[in-house]
Formats: C-alpha cells, structure tokens, sequence
C-alpha cells in the first residue's frame, strides 16, 4: 500500500460476486417453475396455477436481475487507512466483523458488517485487475484494522 494511502487510499476494479454456478440455477428453476406453471394450466389447477405464476415472475426478476450484475460496469473498491469504500458504500474497520474469502485462483472476497448473518449481495466481490496486489492490500488493511480474514465459503443475501 501506498505511503500517502491516509489521504487518497488506494483503488481497484471489482465485479459483484454473483457466480455463474448461481445464474445456471436460477435458469433452471425458471424452467421447473415454467413446466409447474404450464401443467396446473393444463390440469385446471386454479390456485396452484395462481401460486406457480407468481413464483415464476419472482425467479424471473431475479434471474434478470442477476444478469444485469453479470454484465455491469466494475465499480471500484477504495482501500483507505480506517476504511473500506465500494459501490457508494463505506464501512469502517470498527463496522466489519469479519472478510472472507472463497475460492483460489478467482477469489470471490465477502466484506460481512457486525450484527449480519450474511454478506449483503453489494459487499460480495471479486478483484477485476491487479488481484493479487490489491488482495495483498486489503490482507495489510484487515490485519492492520484487527479485522479477521477467513478462507470460507459464504452465502450472499439480497
């Protein structure tokens, strides 16, 4: 990290960490949930058929939603001394319970505030360029700031 990082902090590219294992089941549940949809039309199911088209429209926004992640610009993830910054968001050291990671050679990192259970969906993230710099600076920043890094799966929440 850069002697000056106090002041202007050091910066990188990030993507979400919406992996694509994630985007092939939420295409196959579109299409479990568009063959329940077309067999209770069908059978003349009228509440399950009510039941499954509203199921459906959820799995279909999420999946565009999901999508959109896929294909949107990096943002950029500002290391400062006492402070991380990303997609509009800053959390201080004191408001981290703890940084994991998952995955080798494309680590997806997942930043999870104090009092969550989960990752919130914007603070799940990869590095686009220089990973392993930029993975070496936030291992400084989180052993500097006393914030636990783990190796560890973890789940992302909307």
């Amino acid at each position: 990290m850069g002697a000056n990082m106090a002041e202007s902090g050091e910066s990188y590219k990030i993507k979400t960490a919406t992996g694509t294992e994630s985007l092939i089941v939420m295409v196959l549940a579109v299409i479990v949930v568009a063959d329940l949809v077309r067999r209770a039309y069908v059978t003349d199911e009228g509440l399950l058929f009510y039941a499954a088209v509203l199921v459906l429209i959820y799995c279909v926004v999420l999946t565009v939603l999901a999508l959109i992640r896929v294909f949107k610009k990096p943002g950029e993830l500002l290391i400062t001394r006492k402070a991380l910054s990303l997609y509009g968001r800053t959390l201080e050291a004191s408001q981290i319970d703890e940084i994991m990671v998952n995955g080798f050679s494309r680590k997806l990192i997942g930043i999870k505030p104090k009092g969550r259970r989960l990752v919130p969906l914007a603070l799940g993230f990869r590095f686009v360029e220089d990973a392993n710099e930029a993975f070496k600076d936030l291992e400084h920043w989180a052993a500097a700031n006393q914030v636990q890094m783990t190796e560890k799966k973890f789940f992302k929440w909307i």
